[in-house]
């Protein structure tokens, strides 16, 4: 088994590859790196190159397909450490870091950084993403919820029904570019 952090077959792509033998057969499965989990959303098969070329003239058999093991592919990604999960971290780092020199208050500032970062938690498949902000901030969940709420409600966060989650909205992006850049600092 091996897994590659680069971008893997035509055309180039970023996302994380787990390359498997079975018999003559080299099994490759594919994830885009930014993806919320779960298994492969790809999956080639090819002849090894030392692969027996009988067994490859013979062509593919359903014995080689029903050795295909994705359950296997998920839990190797869910082992391993991602880029993503350092993009997260350097998320929550700037987050933690306004925190401590922001006034006080729900501003909308404030609503488009946390919305950021739990689209991100939510994004790398956190399984509790308000525990997970919880320990980045520093705040009891109930009033995060709260918070991803007023978000939701004040236009940085689209809502998504039943389940956790959401996208920034053009607002939100606004709002982050501004403060990148210094401009737009004040509250509206």
């Amino acid at each position: 088994m091996e897994i590659t952090r680069s971008p893997g077959g035509p055309p180039p792509r970023a996302g994380i590859e787990i390359h498997r033998r079975i018999g003559s057969w080299k099994v490759t499965m594919w994830r885009p790196a930014d993806s919320v989990g779960g298994g492969p959303q790809e999956i080639r098969i090819e002849p090894h190159d030392d692969g027996d070329p009988q067994e490859i003239a013979r062509g593919l058999s359903s014995t080689v397909l029903r050795q295909i093991d994705t359950r296997s592919f998920m839990e190797t990604l869910d082992a391993a450490p991602t880029g993503i999960d350092q993009a997260v971290e350097e998320q929550a780092g700037l987050l933690r870091g306004w925190l401590a020199d922001a006034p006080r208050g729900v501003t909308d500032r404030y609503l488009a950084m946390l919305s950021a970062v739990y689209v991100r938690v939510v994004e790398i498949g956190e399984r509790a993403p308000i525990q997970a902000l919880e320990e980045i901030t520093n705040t009891k969940q109930a009033t995060l919820k709260g918070h991803l709420r007023a978000a939701r409600k004040r236009g940085f966060l689209t809502k998504v029904e039943g389940k956790a989650g959401g996208q920034l909205t053009e607002k939100a992006d606004e709002v982050l570019r501004g403060m990148k850049s210094g401009a737009g600092t004040e509250e509206v």
